[in-house]
C-alpha cells in the first residue's frame, strides 16, 4: 500500500480530498454529472494515440535521424530541445518527455559530456515539453477539460494561446544559447536499421486527427472513443494494457472534488471572488501547490472567463517541480543516475522556471 501510494501520490491525494469533502456533500447520483465523461473519453483516446506510436518506433526513429545530423553538442542539444517542443502538442508533454529524456541522458553519457551539461539540457527539455504542450487542445490535460469545459471553438482557443506559444518558443531557445555553450564536435554514432511499424504509424496519426476534431466537437466524441476502442481490443491489445488507468481515476475524483467544493458556500465565495479579481494570480499560485491539470479542473467552475484559468494553469506549469506532473518525470529518470548531482539539478530547475513563468506573467500583463 505504501509503495502504491509513493507512485500514485497525486491519485492518493486526489482520492483523499474527495473523501475529506463528500463529509460536506454527501455521495449522490448527481456526481454522475460532475464527471466530465467526455474529457475522460478524449483523454483515453490521446492515451492510446500516444501508447501506440511509442510503440511504432516512430520516436526512436526521429531521435536517431537528428542525433546522425547534429555537428556539435550546443546544436544537437537544440534539435532535441525543439522537438520536445514541437512534440509535445501533439502527443502530450508527459509522452514527449517519456521518450527523449531517456534518450538524451544515453546520449550525453555515450559522449561523456560534464553533468552540468546534462543537468541543463534536462531541465531545458522539461520546460519545452510544457510550454510547447500549452499550443494546442490535445497537448496537455488541462487543455482538454478547459476546452470541453468552456465548450471553446478553435478561433477561440488558438486566439488567446498562440501569442504565449510564439513568446515560449522564442524565451526557450534564448536560454538554451544562453545556458549551453559547449560546440564540441560529437561523436557520430553509426546508423541503426531500426525497425518502423507504417501500418500502426498510419491508424494512430488518424485517430489523432480524430481526437482533434473531437476536441472542438466537429466529432461526437462517443464515436472516436468507441472506434479506437474496437481497434485496441482486435488488433493493439498491448497498447490497450499500458493506458494509463490511475490517471482517469485521478480525474474522477477530482472532479468529484470540485464539485464538492462547490457545495461549500464559503469556500466558492472565496474562490469565485479570487477568480473574478486575480483569475490568472490564482490559477498560477494553484498550480505551483496541486499541479496545473488538478487546478485546471478545481478552478473552472469558478472562473468567469476561460482566459485566465487557460493560462494561468499552462503558464503555471512552470515553477514547482509539482506545478506539472510531466516535470516530475524528468526528474524521476535523472535522480536514477548514479553519478547525478540532485541538488544542483533543483537549483537549475527552480531558476530557470521561475525566470521563464516572471517573463511569461509579465508578457500577460503587457498582452492584457
Amino acid at each position: 500500500m505504501l509503495k502504491f501510494i509513493k507512485n500514485e501520490i497525486v491519485f492518493s491525494i486526489a482520492l483523499v480530498c474527495a473523501a475529506i469533502t463528500a463529509f460536506f456533500n454527501p455521495p449522490y447520483a448527481a456526481y454522475f454529472t460532475a464527471i466530465d465523461f467526455r474529457t475522460l473519453a478524449l483523454l483515453f483516446c490521446l492515451m492510446g494515440v500516444s501508447e501506440g506510436l511509442k510503440d511504432s518506433g516512430l520516436f526512436a526513429r526521429v531521435s536517431t535521424a537528428l542525433e546522425l545530423r547534429a555537428s556539435n553538442r550546443r546544436r544537437l542539444a537544440l534539435f532535441l530541445v525543439l522537438l520536445v517542443f514541437f512534440s509535445s502538442m501533439l502527443f502530450t508533454n508527459d509522452v514527449s518527455l517519456l521518450m527523449f529524456v531517456p534518450f538524451t541522458l544515453m546520449i550525453m553519457s555515450r559522449e561523456n559530456a560534464d553533468e552540468g551539461f546534462v543537468i541543463k539540457i534536462i531541465v531545458l527539455e522539461t520546460i519545452a515539453a510544457n510550454l510547447g504542450s500549452m499550443t494546442t487542445p490535445v497537448g496537455n490535460p488541462q487543455n482538454i477539460y478547459i476546452c470541453s469545459f468552456f465548450n471553446l471553438d478553435a478561433p477561440s482557443f488558438f486566439t488567446a494561446i498562440l501569442p504565449y506559444s510564439v513568446i515560449s518558443l522564442v524565451l526557450t531557445t534564448g536560454l538554451l544559447l544562453l545556458m549551453l555553450k559547449d560546440t564540441r564536435t560529437l561523436e557520430k554514432a553509426e546508423e541503426e536499421k531500426l525497425s518502423l511499424d507504417r501500418k500502426k504509424v498510419t491508424s494512430y496519426l488518424i485517430f489523432l486527427i480524430l481526437a482533434l476534431f473531437t476536441v472542438f466537437r466537429v466529432l461526437d466524441y462517443r464515436l472516436l472513443f468507441a472506434l479506437e476502442v474496437l481497434y485496441l481490443i482486435i488488433f493493439d491489445r498491448k497498447t490497450l494494457m499500458r493506458i494509463d488507468y490511475i490517471l482517469l481515476l485521478t480525474f474522477v475524483c477530482f472532479f468529484i472534488f470540485s464539485a464538492n467544493l462547490q457545495s461549500i458556500d464559503s469556500i466558492s465565495r472565496a474562490l469565485s471572488s479570487l477568480m473574478s479579481s486575480h483569475g490568472l494570480e490564482t490559477s498560477i499560485l494553484v498550480s505551483q501547490v496541486i499541479s496545473n491539470v488538478p487546478a485546471a479542473i478545481v478552478l473552472s467552475p469558478f472562473a468567469s472567463s476561460f482566459q485566465d484559468v487557460l493560462l494561468g494553469t499552462d503558464l503555471g506549469g512552470l515553477g514547482t517541480p509539482v506545478a506539472s506532473l510531466a516535470s516530475l518525470i524528468s526528474l524521476k529518470f535523472y535522480f536514477k543516475r548514479t553519478e547525478g548531482q540532485k541538488g544542483h539539478y533543483m537549483m537549475i530547475f527552480l531558476i530557470s522556471n521561475f525566470a521563464l513563468l516572471a517573463l511569461l506573467y509579465a508578457s500577460a500583463l503587457i498582452l492584457g
